[in-house]
């Protein structure tokens, strides 16, 4: 770690230490009706159409930003998921354009337009009204999110668990199938809610003072992690897996950084990692092909990624503009399945390099913060494996990290 970060991270450690129980707020208005935003973004069943209490929720918080202010300023420091978001709209639009003119596979706009204008509101709205908060508001925000978020959960859980499929005549369940998606016709719309929850518990355990309190952030990363694997995502699954170990490297380094480089005490972990990897090979190769080979939907992800690639490659520097290109079949009306091919095909190379520059911005700020690093790093990689352009609570979760990260070093509003 360079000193530039590691000055960095000592102050945002100073910072958090400083925190007493007082600047905690637990039930503030302002919190509960995030959180209720957030839920309902994930409860897609409960929708009327394409909108519901999320999105009405989305607006409140879009107008009390907007409504009074005779200026607001933007910056690519304090706003930059909404400046992207305005440059794959226009490469997309252009690939549109391009896909129209010659012909190649234009399809219905109308959706993906809807649905990412409402992400350029979320992220417009949450950078202006985050970029105003101190660190105990956010790092408040955090916690009775998780805690909150868990309570909700966790009690449908338990009604799933004891044998109930339907409450108030909507589905706990995926298709008929044994698979927990409490009022969510996808369960990734509601695997992404509790994706960074685990190292949110890890990380509310390091903040807070009191026993109790850890013991409870404790539990809900297990209770987190069952919910996980209850929903049947491999693709959750990996994303898991691959923040952890990216985890326990982190954490590795740095524990050897402050022991002088023990080199001898980096190539004695990387043994017993490998052995662990060694003596679990078998499991971890049939998780592999099960992941590439085939998911839930029975789709084989190889086949569709290479359709998708022969599909960007019709229009490769802006894409083909709104629409689904892959499938069994190039053009077939399937999903890339994953973002940064779904971005390639739709937006070019233009727009992958601007989803390329917003994650490294994204990662390289909070990487100051190992915990918030890896719930990151754990969204990012669950794009890997499906798309995630369209999950709002992915992107409130973005803006919520990069802002707790940014007051946790010490920015002022």
């Amino acid at each position: 770690m360079s000193k530039c970060l590691q000055k960095q991270f000592h102050k945002g450690v100073r910072m958090e230490n400083k925190l007493t129980q007082e600047h905690y707020v637990l039930f503030s208005p302002q919190n509960i009706l995030i959180l209720t935003m957030v839920l309902f973004f994930g409860f897609t069943s409960l929708r009327f159409g394409a909108f519901g209490l999320g999105e009405l929720l989305l607006l409140f918080f879009c107008l009390n930003e907007l409504v009074g202010k005779k200026k607001i300023l933007v910056s690519f420091h304090h706003h930059f998921f909404s400046l992207f978001w305005v440059a794959f709209l226009c490469f997309m639009t252009f690939g549109y354009a391009v896909n129209t003119f010659l012909g190649i596979a234009p399809q219905d706009v109308k959706f993906d337009y809807q649905a990412y204008v409402v992400i350029l509101f979320l992220c417009f709205t949450f950078e202006t009204f985050l970029k105003k908060s101190n660190f105990a508001s956010l790092y408040s925000l955090v916690r009775f999110l998780y805690f909150g978020g868990l309570f909700v959960i966790g009690t449908l859980f338990f009604i799933y668990l004891r044998g109930r499929t339907v409450l108030l005549g909507f589905s706990l369940t995926y298709g008929g199938a044994d698979i927990f998606s409490p009022f969510a016709n996808d369960y990734h719309q509601f695997a992404y809610f509790i994706a960074p929850f685990p190292f949110i518990g890890l990380y509310i355990m390091t903040i807070e003072k009191q026993m109790t309190v850890k013991i409870l952030a404790l539990a809900g990363i297990v209770l987190s992690v069952f919910i996980g694997l209850s929903t049947t995502s491999s693709t959750l699954v990996a994303a898991w897996a691959i923040a952890t170990l990216i985890f326990c490297i982190v954490m590795t380094v740095k524990s050897v950084h402050k022991l002088h480089r023990s080199y001898g005490l980096i190539i004695a972990l990387f043994c017993i990692l490998l052995l662990v990897l060694l003596f679990n090979s078998e499991l971890i190769l049939i998780f592999i092909n099960d992941f590439f080979h085939g998911d839930t939907n029975g789709e084989n992800r190889l086949v569709i990624w290479s359709n998708a690639i022969k599909a960007w490659l019709y229009s490769p520097i802006f894409g083909l503009g709104p629409g689904s290109y892959s499938g069994d079949d190039v053009f077939d009306g399937y999903e890339a399945h994953n973002s940064f091919l779904q971005i390639l095909t739709q937006g070019g190379i233009a727009g992958g390099l601007a989803y390329i520059l917003m994650v490294t911005k994204l990662t390289k700020n909070t990487y100051v913060n190992t915990f918030i690093l890896c719930s990151v790093i754990s969204l990012i990689v669950y794009g890997f494996g499906i798309n995630d352009l369209r999950r709002t609570v992915l992107w409130f979760y973005y803006i919520l990290f990069y802002f707790l990260v940014l007051k946790s070093k010490g920015e002022t509003s």
